[in-house]
């Protein structure tokens, strides 16, 4: 009994050393999203003098202010163009590849998926410059479109990876069925797989919208338009014409991450389901 109560004591101080272990590892992860979002809303003195404290009054004209110099509608609508038209061709390309492959007859096609999935192993930025020569030879530099079809080139190896391991899984059985009811293979696609796919599209859409929307270095090498700018585009070019007004620059970066927290709160729970249910599959 003695030693019962021991264990059970041993237990609970190893769960409060973890849970205040979290609590800080919280809290170092927060604090900075915390002094930008109170920089944010306090006056330009203020946020000088006192940067890491509560504002005393705060300005939500900072935010409306930061808006309008940032002309905020236009770098959001390229980014929504660009991150849309990348998940769809992300989405449909590697769905349809993995289809193919997984369901082939053909033992070679397992080779062949070896070949594309390969393409996770090279790093996305040793790619760039070849990748910006040949956008500029096909005249899609400086294009949404040319930017979009790049993504979709580099996160199509990583979606197939996904996709792959669930499109196995499916039992052969339900596309003889539909085989014998007359369907072809693009029905069969369309009506049965895809829906079966739910989980694991999520996932990809998800994952791949944050890398898309957030990233920096590839839309500033590909767009030199400032009317296609993509939001962190903006950010940074508003940074360098604004860097010594540092409520206007932390509002600004604020009214950014808004759009992908939301995505993040409402789909995280697809994230983890659609990921368990790959692992598990695959």
């Amino acid at each position: 009994m003695q030693d019962l109560k021991k264990a059970k004591n041993y237990k609970t101080r190893n769960n409060m050393i973890a849970f205040v272990i979290m609590i800080i590892v919280t809290f170092i992860f927060v604090y900075p999203f915390l002094i930008m979002l109170f920089v944010s809303l306090k006056s330009a003195r203020e946020a000088l003098i006192s940067p890491n404290t509560f504002p005393k009054e705060i300005k939500l004209s900072n935010y409306v202010e930061a808006w309008k110099i940032m002309n905020f509608q236009q770098p959001f609508l390229n980014s929504v163009i660009i991150t849309a038209l990348a998940d769809m061709g992300v989405v449909i390309f590697s769905s349809m590849a993995a289809f193919i492959l997984a369901k082939s007859k053909n033992k070679k096609s397992i080779y062949l998926y070896y070949f594309f999935v390969a393409g996770i192993m090279i790093p996305f930025y040793t790619s760039l410059v070849p990748i910006v020569k040949i956008m500029t030879q096909l005249n899609l530099n400086n294009s949404r479109i040319g930017l979009s079809i790049a993504y979709v080139g580099k996160a199509m190896p990583m979606a197939l990876f996904f996709y792959f391991g669930f499109v196995q899984s499916v039992p052969n059985s339900i596309m003889e069925s539909a085989y014998i009811d007359g369907a072809n293979k693009w029905t069969i696609y369309w009506k049965i797989m895809f829906p079966i796919l739910k989980p694991i599209t999520t996932t990809i859409i998800i994952l791949d919208t944050l890398w898309f929307w957030n990233d920096f270095l590839f839309p500033n090498l590909m767009l030199t338009s400032r009317a296609k700018r993509t939001i962190p585009l903006s950010q940074y070019f508003f940074y360098g014409e604004y860097g010594t007004r540092w409520e206007l620059a932390f509002a600004a970066y604020a009214i950014a991450m808004v759009p992908v927290i939301i995505l993040y709160i409402f789909g995280q729970k697809n994230i983890i389901k659609g990921i368990s249910a790959g692992a598990v599959k695959g």
